[in-house]
């Protein structure tokens, strides 16, 4: 064989090795979003739970399964909600020492962000809430839906979509309500980054109307670091209190965006309190360095979706499956929206402890939660902050 040959040959055997490299790095890192042959996201099956409860009993805490659903598309949720099938939640359930059925407590559901659950933040805050004298349920919405906390980004926020968060809030609230300790006219709802932006959501009284009407509404509100370039259209709100807390160096938010969004809120009736923190970042509570994260971002556009559940960008009906196409093949127009919408995109913004602002926001959501949720009877009118 001669040198020209030999040269060719390498390259060729170089060629097919970069190209599977690329292919395995899409597979693995991008759910194979992107690769021609794809037309849906290969999501991990469900796992096998002990049966859920229907009700609670007074000393029943720590792992706890409930029944809830996984409709994904909002367009499903209030479309064809009878027809989705029934799987099993879960979360953990920390109690005060003290509560009993003579004493019953009240209690705040923790939505974790998108990346998990973080050490540091979820149990920390749990044992925060338990000392205040308030149940704590904090809710897993991956591990039920197969996603486990080692996997690449793409494919965990692709198992789990909003719209399936609000359905296990709302499960979990009425299942709470049924426990002899929990006062379940006093329960609230709080998250972290993605899980804040669906604390937001679950003012929108349309939901619990629909997969628990006879639930008592949240009480109370907590949304830390949730971004607002989504909507969930018209604003409509169940009237329970709201306070958020955010960061002004945050870049994955824009806090004017914010305040238009919190405007609205508080027109619609909710009392809205909200706090913005100088030289606060993201995820000031967890255990990781602060430091210049390379995560992206929404800015400049605005999400929402109309009144049947279409999702928009910037008012224009956005891509996604079509009726009774199954979760993979919603996950892959999901994920496909990474590239019609990367003018929408930024890159980079601060995440990591910050005592200070932490020690800030725990005073804040202490003072918060004793005119909300500790306090009896009506719930006295919030000045913004």
């Amino acid at each position: 064989m001669n040198v020209i040959k030999k040269g060719l040959l390498c390259i060729s055997v170089a060629a097919v090795v970069l190209v599977g490299y690329g292919v395995n790095f899409m597979q693995t890192q991008y759910a194979g979003i992107g690769l021609p042959w794809t037309d849906e996201v290969n999501l991990p099956a469900f796992p096998s739970y002990p049966e859920p409860q229907s009700a609670l009993k007074e000393g029943d805490e720590g792992l706890i399964y409930f029944a809830t659903k996984s409709p994904y598309d909002m367009t499903v949720l209030l479309g064809d909600y009878e027809q989705i099938p029934t799987m099993t939640g879960r979360g953990t359930l920390r109690m005060p020492e003290w509560a009993s059925a003579e004493q019953p407590v009240p209690a705040m559901i923790l939505l974790h962000g998108s990346g998990g659950i973080a050490p540091g933040r979820e149990e920390r805050y749990a044992k925060f809430y338990n000392d205040l004298g308030i149940a704590v349920f904090i809710l897993d919405y991956y591990d039920p839906r197969g996603a486990e906390l080692d996997m690449p980004y793409t494919y965990k926020v692709l198992s789990t979509t909003e719209i399936d968060i609000i359905h296990d809030s709302i499960k979990a609230l009425e299942l709470l309500g049924t426990h002899p300790a929990i006062d379940g006219a006093r329960i609230g709802v709080t998250g972290y980054s993605y899980g804040g932006m669906v604390v937001r959501y679950l003012q929108d009284p349309r939901f619990k109307a629909i997969v628990a009407p006879n639930a008592p509404e949240f009480a109370a509100h907590i949304d830390t670091y949730g971004p607002c370039h989504q909507t969930m259209g018209e604003i409509n709100t169940n009237g329970a209190p709201y306070l958020s807390l955010r960061g002004d160096t945050d870049a994955s938010i824009s806090i004017d965006v914010c305040d238009a969004v919190e405007a609205k809120m508080a027109a619609a009736g909710s009392p809205v309190e909200r706090h913005v923190f100088a030289g606060a970042g993201h995820a000031w509570e967890v255990d990781r360095p602060r430091a210049m994260g390379d995560h992206p971002y929404v800015t400049g556009c605005s999400f929402s979706y109309d009144s049947a559940g279409v999702p928009t960008i910037d008012g224009a009906p956005a891509r996604m499956a079509k009726p009774g196409e199954g979760r993979n093949k919603q996950a892959f127009a999901r994920g496909m929206l990474m590239s019609d919408v990367r003018h929408c995109l930024g890159s980079g913004y601060i995440v990591g402890r910050d005592d200070d602002t932490d020690q800030k926001a725990k005073e804040i959501i202490a003072d918060f939660v004793q005119r909300t949720l500790l306090v009896k009877g009506p719930v006295e009118t919030l000045a913004e902050g």
